[in-house]
């Protein structure tokens, strides 16, 4: 099997979130070909699902080394420095991502280390104040012992010096620290209000941003190839609000709408192919065909909600396990009549009609050149005699 082969069965195993089997795939496709970047790439992204955050970036660095130019290396790199908490490898790798091919996920990772190493810098200010008042100890020392002695001069011959008594050192007080204010709690930021969700068919995604009252110019929204932007000004507590995606899959973009509700804004946005998104935001991983998915839909039947304590019930199977009821008498005998004559001509269902009425019930036969000769007598079962009905009621 060749190295093609191997990547394309190991994507479709990572698509259905089997990564050791898609590991196994991947390690065999580098054994026949350890030169292509996509391959070390896509072994790095399924290396960070397992969390093996080394390995991970151990593939991300072949990638690169192997292809400057590839955004995606750089960016399962800044992925797997940022889960090892190396915040500044990081960053530096999603730049060079986002230099590479600008994406609004990359600017998204591009926060979070900012995020992370603001964090560390108000953490090392805050160990430097506490640090210094122990350093200072060491100069009061010195003050109050003296400067150390002087190194003897070996080539001048010493001069007889009278000893001076040495005065008793003063004891000093202890100095007192200044007192240092409380430092105030800081205020969270004002949460916005504004919720949003979406839902899927075949051919369009809908996304429902929840807002009321939003005037038809306060808001705007933008469609590029597989991006959205939406803008609302003059909203509540945060006064913008600002949904800005990279999207799971590429849309058609001139077949995009939104619309400004009493309650909502909705958007609708044509898929360019029938895939099945795993979110709304891209996150790595691949989109379904449509027709796969509806495929294992069917299989699996129709589970609805049950109390019962053996969980949800699949009808369609039940309706597969229940056997069919034995018809007996004149249920047994209309099934045959109409089993006859759904697959019988014109013709032949014009002989059973006739045949069935002028005999009774008692002869059914689909050959019309017989029957059309003349009236068809009853023929009852053997032990039995025919009456019509108008001899009984005489």
């Amino acid at each position: 099997m060749s190295a093609e082969s191997l990547i394309a069965e190991a994507n479709a195993l990572f698509v259905e979130e089997e990564y050791q089997s898609a590991m196994a795939k991947f390690n065999q496709a580098i054994e026949l070909d350890d030169k292509n970047s996509s391959y070390f790439t896509h072994r790095s992204f399924c290396h960070y699902k397992l969390e093996n955050y080394t390995a991970a970036m151990a593939d991300a660095k072949k990638a690169v080394e192997l292809d400057p130019k590839n955004a995606k290396a750089f960016l399962r790199k800044g992925m797997a420095a940022f889960s090892l908490e190396e915040y500044e490898s990081a960053k530096e790798a999603f730049e060079k991502s986002q230099e590479l091919a600008p994406a609004a996920a990359t600017k998204t990772w591009i926060r979070k280390c900012e995020a992370e190493l603001e964090t560390e810098k108000d953490d090392d200010e805050s160990s430097e104040d506490i640090a210094p008042k122990k350093a200072q100890a060491a100069p009061k020392a010195m003050e109050e012992d003296g400067p150390p002695p002087l190194e003897p001069d070996t080539k001048l011959p010493p001069k007889a010096q009278t000893p001076a008594p040495s005065p008793s050192p003063s004891p000093q007080p202890a100095p007192v620290p200044a007192a240092q204010p409380a430092p105030q709690p800081a205020k969270p930021a004002p949460k916005s209000a504004v919720r949003y969700e979406w839902y899927q068919t075949e051919t369009h995604v809908t996304v429902t941003i929840y807002l009321k009252n939003v005037k038809k110019e306060d808001a705007s929204v933008q469609f590029q190839d597989q991006h959205l932007d939406v803008a609302i000004q003059n909203v509540p507590v945060t006064n913008e609000y600002r949904l800005n995606v990279e999207l799971s899959d590429k849309i058609i973009t001139g077949e995009c709408v939104y619309t400004v509700l009493g309650t909502k804004i909705e958007i609708k946005l044509k898929k360019s192919k029938p895939a099945k998104w795993p979110a709304l935001e891209n996150t790595g991983t691949q989109v379904r065909s449509w027709d796969v998915v509806a495929d294992q839909k069917t299989h699996k039947g129709l589970a609805y909600p049950s109390s019962s304590k053996h969980g949800a019930k699949d009808w369609d199977a039940l309706g597969r396990e229940q056997p069919e009821e034995k018809l007996e008498g004149d249920a047994a005998l209309n099934k045959v009549f109409a089993d006859i004559y759904k697959g019988a001509s014109d013709e032949q269902r014009k002989a059973m009609l006739k045949s069935f009425q002028e005999s009774g019930g008692t002869v059914l036969s689909t050959n019309w050149d017989e029957v059309g000769k003349g009236e068809v007598k009853g023929q009852p079962p053997k032990g039995m005699e025919m009456h019509n009905w108008k001899e009984i009621h005489e």
